[in-house]
């Protein structure tokens, strides 16, 4: 089904893929990367066919195919970045390289001198995304069963029946959310990231952009920054926004992720 309209989270998302999608599909901010999904199904009741891309951020391991964002949701159709989030296409080497005219390994070492600055601080967020996935709303408190029809209620509603089956959800729910936040997993969880980010895990430039924060590689990359006349990383996140905006064809053969979601769009916004 072709997607008229595809939902994202906010202004610099915007700025940049209209430059490069030239307005086919239409874009909207939908806010926050929670509501995308029902935003765009919003949409489609609406009778306009929608869809929605979001930053995968803490909430997903990277996938192991990296050629696509991967498939979030069939229905509606919605897409995630392989990489951490938009801004991690911003720092891709080969783009700042071309667009500043630094040289490549010059970004290089500074993006892998900010990964070694701030691992621990990115270990520590990782274990606690993990925690988050499991807790509410990624696993909400249902207040019916599991696989009753919209207009039903239970056969066996009698006072014993109800309180039971509310005690045990109750029950369920506490547990799942009691066993994420045990101080054992994750501490856990804390020292698994700490030792997987190691000095051969940020040496490779493509794990950093997989796995770090862009916005948190930027501002470890502060210092190095000055060095280039950019007094804070905003205004060179800003620099290399308004560089895509104006070569978007450039990008997309920079960036192959990006040329295979045009491409995809492209075939979905088709006509039939």
């Amino acid at each position: 089904m072709p997607v008229a309209t595809l939902f994202i989270e906010g202004k610099l998302d915007a700025e940049l893929l209209n430059s490069i999608f030239q307005g086919n599909p239409v874009l909207k901010i939908g806010g926050s990367k929670s509501n995308l999904k029902t935003r765009a199904r919003a949409e489609c009741e609406n009778k306009i066919t929608a869809g929605y891309l979001r930053d995968r951020d803490f909430d997903y391991d990277p996938p192991t195919t990296l050629s696509s964002p991967a498939l979030d949701c069939d229905n509606p159709p919605g897409w995630r970045w392989c990489r951490h989030e938009i801004e991690n296409y911003l720092i891709e080497p080969s783009l700042i390289s071309e667009a500043m005219g630094f040289s490549i390994i010059d970004v290089h070492d500074a993006i892998c001198n900010s990964a070694n600055k701030i691992k621990s601080y990115e270990a520590a967020r990782w274990a606690v995304g993990i925690v988050r996935r499991a807790l509410p709303p990624s696993y909400e408190l249902e207040t019916r069963p599991d696989n009753l029809k919209e207009i039903a209620f239970p056969q066996q509603s009698d006072i014993p029946a109800v309180s039971t089956w509310a005690l045990k959800t109750i029950e369920a729910h506490r547990i799942r959310i009691t066993d994420a936040i045990e101080p054992s997993r994750v501490n856990e969880s804390l020292q698994y990231f700490l030792a997987r980010f190691d000095n051969d895990f940020i040496a490779d430039i493509s794990n950093v952009l997989l796995w770090f924060s862009g916005k948190d590689i930027l501002a470890g990359m502060d210092e190095w920054l000055k060095t280039k006349n950019f007094y804070n990383p905003g205004l060179f996140r800003a620099s290399i926004r308004d560089w895509v905006i104006a070569h978007p064809e450039r990008t997309l053969e920079l960036l192959p992720e990006w040329q295979s979601l045009a491409r995809t769009l492209q075939c979905r916004s088709s006509k039939p």
